[in-house]
């Protein structure tokens, strides 16, 4: 950090959740990585290299306190940002929407862009906005 300037509030977050598949009966442990830019604040960016229903239980993990056995309460978060990709907007769509069934946050904002990307082409991307009740 260089002096006289501001502290910088980014901060890479590496939610672990425990999926069971169900065939074979084993174990796999999958990786989100979100970022937090302000204190309270996460983005999540979904792909649809994992299915609908992780990012579903990881959006609604974020807004539940959980506490573990011998370990600090970890308290929730006031406002998750979405975004997707292309094909991954129907699942940051299914991901809000079901935080939102739950009665966990309400969906304050949605937007939509069509950025460039590097191969030349543009994509389309979804942004939104739940916060916490």
């Amino acid at each position: 950090q260089v002096e006289g300037s501001k502290p910088s509030y980014v901060a890479l977050l590496v939610v672990r959740v425990r999926t069971t598949l169900i065939e074979g009966a084993m174990a796999a442990e999958d990786v989100v990585v979100v970022e937090e830019t302000v204190p309270g604040t996460i983005d999540m960016k979904v792909t649809t290299k994992k299915p609908i229903s992780f990012y579903v239980r990881s959006a609604k993990s974020f807004f539940t306190d959980v506490e573990k056995k011998g370990e600090e309460k970890k308290a929730h978060i006031c406002v998750l940002n979405i975004s997707g990709l292309g094909e991954a907007i129907n699942t940051a769509v299914a991901a809000a929407v079901a935080v939102e069934a739950e009665g966990l946050a309400e969906i304050k904002k949605i937007e939509t862009s069509y950025p460039d990307m590097t191969s030349g082409r543009g994509c389309a991307r979804i942004l939104i906005t739940l916060w916490h009740k």
